[in-house]
């Protein structure tokens, strides 16, 4: 194992990588973001490992637009005369689901090398920025090389990437586009020096003088009762050993809401998706019984044990047990409120 970081002109990726392309006959690169000031400083030790006959495959991704479609053409007619090299770009298909690795596996006959950290195909990732990367040598039977190589395969593989035809690209620049107008309407980001002299604790200490607690108070007030009632709800569907589904729809729905109820519970999916765990009543009932069974168990135990449990219901995620948990024990556990957000993205 060996430690890179981009050091100096003579110790950073750039050199790492251009000096691995001399020595190897496949490449295999992986990088959320591609662009022109990267390819710019890789573009001649690239066409010099594809003369001598080296096969490159590169997948890179498209969220957030950041890479260039220049970057992507100029591969692509680099390719056209190498058809045995290949290039991808990733599909963005889902919001919560971002591609983001990057990692850089080069072969020689069976010796190996895995280089994966921080550093993009770009000026910043190559040279500039604070990157690290570990480097992996290895023969092309050890674990790390085999595990490294199916994960790149997994990529690559038509429900993850399409290949980078003229077409792809012309698509993806016309999101490109659109982004970059966005951005140019953007507000930048102020350092952290800005912000503290753009913030006025003045106003902040006159805002919380004035501030109106009864508001907040009555509306905490509201959630305990709702949870009391909820409390109650929950030990009907946990004692009932012969509860049906027809049973069941309406306590669900009086702890979500619906037409005819109003939500006891506050997470809005909550509502959206509660058709899809009315035929669950029965892993519902056991979510029930087990948070009640460990109300007074540490919270992490009790948290880590029902998001098992909840996804055997379709429909339901986290923030049902942060419910349950609230319901049972609101003083130990409402602090997995928030806790279920970050789990839900995750």
């Amino acid at each position: 194992m060996e430690f890179l970081a981009n050091i100096n002109e003579e110790s950073n990726h750039l050199t790492t990588i251009t000096e691995k392309l001399k020595v190897s006959k496949q490449a295999y690169i992986a990088v959320a973001f591609l662009k022109t000031s990267g390819l710019n400083y890789l573009i001649t030790p690239i066409k010099t490992f594809l003369k001598s006959g080296g096969q490159l495959f590169i997948v890179v991704g498209q969220n957030f637009a950041l890479t260039e479609p220049n970057a992507l053409s100029q591969l692509h007619k680099l390719f056209g005369t190498y058809t045995s090299s290949k290039l991808f770009l990733a599909k963005a298909d889902y919001q919560d689901k971002v591609f983001h690795p990057k990692l850089y596996l080069f072969k020689q006959q069976k010796e190996c090398c895995v280089i994966s950290g921080s550093a993009n195909l770009t000026k910043g990732g190559l040279i500039e920025n604070k990157e690290t990367s570990i480097i992996a040598i290895c023969s092309d039977n050890d674990k790390i090389w085999i595990d490294a190589k199916n994960y790149f395969d997994t990529l690559t593989n038509h429900e993850n990437s399409d290949e980078a035809s003229l077409l792809v690209i012309k698509q993806y620049e016309s999101y490109f586009e659109q982004q970059k107008q966005y951005n140019k309407s953007a507000k930048p980001i102020p350092t952290k020096s800005e912000s503290q002299l753009a913030f006025n604790y003045f106003n902040l200490a006159k805002h919380l003088k004035g501030f109106d607690l009864t508001d907040r108070e009555q509306e905490f007030n509201n959630k305990l009762q709702n949870y009391k009632r909820a409390k109650k709800i929950l030990n009907q569907i946990a004692d009932d050993s012969k509860l049906t589904q027809k049973q069941f729809e309406p306590l669900l729905d009086s702890l979500v809401g619906s037409k005819e109820y109003d939500n006891l519970w506050h997470s809005g999916s909550l509502f959206r998706l509660r058709r899809f765990v009315y035929p669950h009543f029965r892993e519902f009932r056991d979510l029930v019984l087990f948070i009640r069974e460990h109300k007074n168990k540490p919270a992490d135990f009790v948290f880590e044990n029902a998001k098992a449990k909840v996804k055997q219901i379709k429909g339901a995620a986290v923030n049902y047990v942060t419910e349950i948990m609230m319901t049972y024990n609101f003083n130990d556990f409402a602090k997995y409120e928030q806790k279920s957000n970050y789990c839900f993205e995750t």
